[in-house]
């Protein structure tokens, strides 16, 4: 099951947007509440956009709606400590899990959630709330998830 609620927290598909602002540490004190904004239509179109067999598709397809299901049940919160640790609290059909990961600000002003720096994710402020882009042929491709502050 924590392995499961990991790989959502991770999950990324991707549309565009402009606007994207860098991220300081300061700005990332506190607790923040992961959101997924992922419509039906989106994961479809990601679906026909990968090098995947027809009946891989279909299948993929008819389990869309049941991704988005399970992503209702999901509630992944952040916070990021001192010396580039992450605290990730999700809970997950009611059960709890605490995960540990670190963070990074790279040169460019981006958030990294993982030790890897030629990762393809970078999260940057846009209208107040963290958003995840897909780096993509040298252009940031927003995607449905993005965190928001807790008060």
């Amino acid at each position: 099951m924590k392995s499961i609620a990991l790989v959502l927290v991770l999950l990324y598909v991707g549309f565009s947007s402009p606007a994207q602002k860098k991220v300081k540490e300061r700005d990332l004190k506190g607790h923040w509440h992961m959101v997924f904004d992922i419509e039906d239509d989106f994961i479809e179109e990601e679906i026909e956009d990968q090098d995947i067999p027809w009946l891989g598709e279909i299948i993929a397809k008819g389990v869309s709606g049941i991704v988005l299901d399970v992503l209702d049940e999901v509630d992944v919160r952040f916070e990021f400590q001192k010396d580039n640790r992450l605290k990730i609290m999700i809970d997950a059909f009611g059960e709890e899990s605490v995960e540990y990961a670190h963070w990074m600000i790279d040169s460019k002003g981006g958030l990294i959630l993982d030790e890897d720096e030629q990762d393809d994710d970078v999260w940057l402020f846009n209208e107040g709330k963290l958003y995840a882009y897909e780096k993509d042929n040298g252009s940031l491709k927003r995607q449905p998830v993005y965190l928001e502050r807790v008060n």
